[in-house]
């Protein structure tokens, strides 16, 4: 079975191959071998350079000859987009059983404006003495289902260019010092009948990358008159979540006033000589809404503001780009 691993910033894979020598004149089977082909591609986010490890290992074969050759053929790009080094598989390279041969690919973009996918093929030709020998192919727009061995490099995010694989998505964690607004978003993914950016319950959030739709949508949700902050909130602001600066802010989703929102506020406590930020809901809080807007502490809302702008960058998160954020909901 053919394993594949995907983060933001590598893909890793194995996959098993059979390898049948057949007659194509008369059927005939003359062998049978199996190998495994590994593979690792690394990318940074602050390069446009990446990398690509392979590794054949003949594991058997009950074929007689022993003069069997492995060459590879990898395409990064079928224009002049993506520049490949020499392939270190491009000459045919014997192997025996037990044997691994193994290569490394640097691979970079050659663009300096927006960004470019990339998606890499594989053609692997296999010769055994006294036979025509065949091949095998992977990857590429063909392969919708395995791997995709995707990568796109871009300079719209942050101040270097760097590459990614587009195709995982990661997940935001709101860190647990903004226990505040942690807990209002959790509240709203658990509350509203969509579980907006609740990996297993809902739909991931995606990237709002206009800057004038971002403002467009905080105008909608907290600037619209309707939102009162509370009086024990300390240094309270308007809070909504999904986020202004995703695709599912409530009003992307066809809410005109902030009013129609979940409703919570946040009060500062003394417990034990402790301060504590308790998060309250006004009424039952509607599963039919579109989002959640909070009386929330500034300090608390700019600080997983400014979490997310920095995992935006990171993760070099472009227009509808998806990702999870993870509240600890369910948890309470």
């Amino acid at each position: 079975m053919d394993r594949v691993y995907v983060t933001r910033n590598s893909i890793c894979s194995r996959r098993n191959l059979v390898i049948l020598v057949v007659d194509t004149q008369n059927g005939t089977i003359w062998g049978e071998a199996l190998a495994t082909v590994e593979q690792q591609i690394d990318t940074k986010n602050t390069s446009v350079e990446y990398s690509e490890y392979m590794n054949f290992h003949l594991v058997e074969s009950d074929i007689t000859s022993s003069a069997m050759t492995i060459s590879v053929n990898a395409t990064c790009s079928l224009d002049n987009s993506c520049r490949q080094d020499s392939s270190p598989w491009g000459d045919p390279r014997p192997i025996t059983v037990g044997g691994s041969i193994d290569g490394t690919w640097t691979r970079s973009w050659t663009g300096n404006q927006g960004h470019k996918e990339f998606r890499l093929s594989y053609d692997l030709y296999i010769h055994i003495s006294g036979t025509t020998g065949g091949n095998t192919e992977w990857g590429g727009d063909e392969e919708q289902a395995d791997g995709q061995y995707w990568v796109r490099c871009d300079n719209e995010v942050g101040t270097y260019a760097g590459c990614v694989q587009p195709d995982f998505t990661p997940t935001f964690v709101v860190n647990e010092k903004y226990s505040a607004a942690r807990n209002f978003i959790a509240s709203v993914q658990e509350n509203m009948a969509t579980h907006p950016g609740w990996e297993g319950h809902g739909q991931p959030l995606h990237r709002e990358s206009d800057a004038d739709e971002e403002e467009e949508n905080r105008r909608v949700i907290c600037k619209d008159g309707s939102f009162k902050a509370d009086p024990d909130t300390p240094d309270p602001t308007c809070d909504e979540y999904p986020f202004a600066r995703s695709k599912e802010s409530g009003r992307q989703l066809g809410v005109t006033t902030g009013a129609e929102c979940q409703q919570y506020w946040v009060e500062a406590r003394v417990i034990g000589g402790q301060e504590y930020l308790i998060l309250f809901n006004v009424g039952d809080p509607p599963a039919d809404a579109k989002c959640g807007r909070a009386s929330m502490p500034k300090s608390q809302n700019t600080g997983v503001g400014g979490d997310l702008g920095r995992k935006t960058v990171q993760w070099r998160l472009l227009e509808n780009d998806s990702y999870w954020v993870d509240a600890g909901a369910g948890n309470g």
